[in-house]
């Protein structure tokens, strides 16, 4: 079968120390077999031999999320840390990290991962200073540099992409029970009486978009004023929660702003629900969203909300802005119409505050 044969030749390149080649044949085997876990594996391994960071650690979640049962057996022990991690099992995350520092403490990878663990369990001191030993070993290396940003109290004008992705990739499986019954977040349940409230002449809209559609929890209560609805996010594990529901006409895996920027159709309704708090900058959403409004169209979006002018990132690694920066963003460009400030989730012992802004193009 050929995609055992790549599997194998992938498997004597990577003996010959011809990782960039080896990195080729598992990318074939996985042509024929999107779900061959053995080369998902070793397509991990040779991008995070070849500092593809990244790729390296989508690789590994896809292993978790396809066999669970291979990545806790596999001698590649970090495929347990990701294993334990989507599993909240922090201290069992930890565990297998330090045993796999010691054997290779030059490995920016293993820190940001700790740096992970650590944020996870409040322990920013320990977090920042695994952050900073990955940046040491990879200055460039983005999610680590966002989050030491985030826990330092440096605001960026945006999170790194990646962040973001690999956010909710590890998130996507226990991401409604987590915010619905642990947070108390009602958002997504609210939105259409809202929407339905501020006009009250339509009850349905001919094609609406769900920015950030996340698993589809706004996507229910949407789908009964829509006629068609689609749905986008940067996540393709959220992405694939949200098929599941068979609710959208449509889903796309992609940057919001990106994907906006080339479509060809116009919208009449807009939603980006818990968005911005991962954007900071808003200025080039904005205007993507702009280009795709039709002249009555509705864009509604929810923000964490500051006080003092202008947007920060938080300790959290995600933004709050003002009201007046938004309106600031907003001018010349979109009119509002209404706004209603609400409790988002609960963080700890008390709740995040933030404003739904329901406006309409210029």
């Amino acid at each position: 079968m050929k995609h055992k044969s790549f599997n194998d030749q992938g498997n004597e390149l990577i003996r010959k120390n011809q990782f960039i080649d080896a990195k080729n044949s598992f990318e074939k085997a996985l042509q024929f077999k999107p779900d061959f876990t053995d080369a998902i594996n070793s397509l991990g391994l040779v991008n995070h031999k070849l500092g593809n960071l990244n790729q390296a650690v989508r690789m590994y979640k896809k292993v978790v999320a396809v066999d669970s049962i291979y990545a806790l057996e596999s001698e590649n022990k970090i495929l347990s840390v990701v294993y334990f991690f989507s599993q909240g099992n922090i201290q069992g995350a930890l565990e297998i990290l330090n045993m796999l520092v010691e054997k290779n403490p030059r490995d920016a990878l293993l820190y940001n991962m700790l740096g992970g663990c650590f944020v996870s369990l409040g322990k920013a001191e320990m977090a920042i200073e695994n952050y900073q030993k990955a940046l040491e070993l990879e200055p460039e290396y983005a999610i680590p540099k966002h989050m030491l940003n985030s826990l330092i109290g440096h605001t960026s004008k945006e999170p790194p992409k990646e962040y973001v992705k690999n956010l909710f990739d590890d998130y996507a499986h226990r991401f409604n029970d987590s915010l619905v019954n642990h947070l108390q977040y009602t958002l997504p349940f609210i939105i259409k009486e809202l929407i339905l409230q501020s006009n009250s002449e339509i009850s349905k809209y001919e094609n609406v978009i769900d920015l950030g559609c996340g698993t589809g929890l706004a996507g229910g209560g949407l789908r009964g004023i829509s006629r068609n609805l689609v749905g986008i996010d940067i996540s393709e594990s959220m992405i694939n929660e949200a098929e599941k529901l068979e609710i959208y006409d449509q889903l796309i895996v992609g940057d919001i702003a990106k994907k906006l920027n080339v479509f060809e159709d116009k919208f009449d309704l807009l939603i980006a629900l818990d968005v911005l708090i991962y954007i900071g900058d808003v200025k080039s959403t904005f205007q993507a969203v702009r280009r795709c409004c039709n002249t009555d169209s509705i864009f509604v979006f929810s923000i964490e909300i500051q006080e003092e002018d202008g947007f920060s990132l938080l300790k959290s690694a995600r933004y709050a802005h003002s009201d007046q920066y938004i309106m600031k963003k907003a001018a010349g460009i979109f009119e509002l119409f209404q706004s209603k400030k609400i409790k988002i989730r609960r963080e700890g012992e008390s709740w995040i505050h933030g404003k739904v802004y329901l406006f309409r193009p210029i």
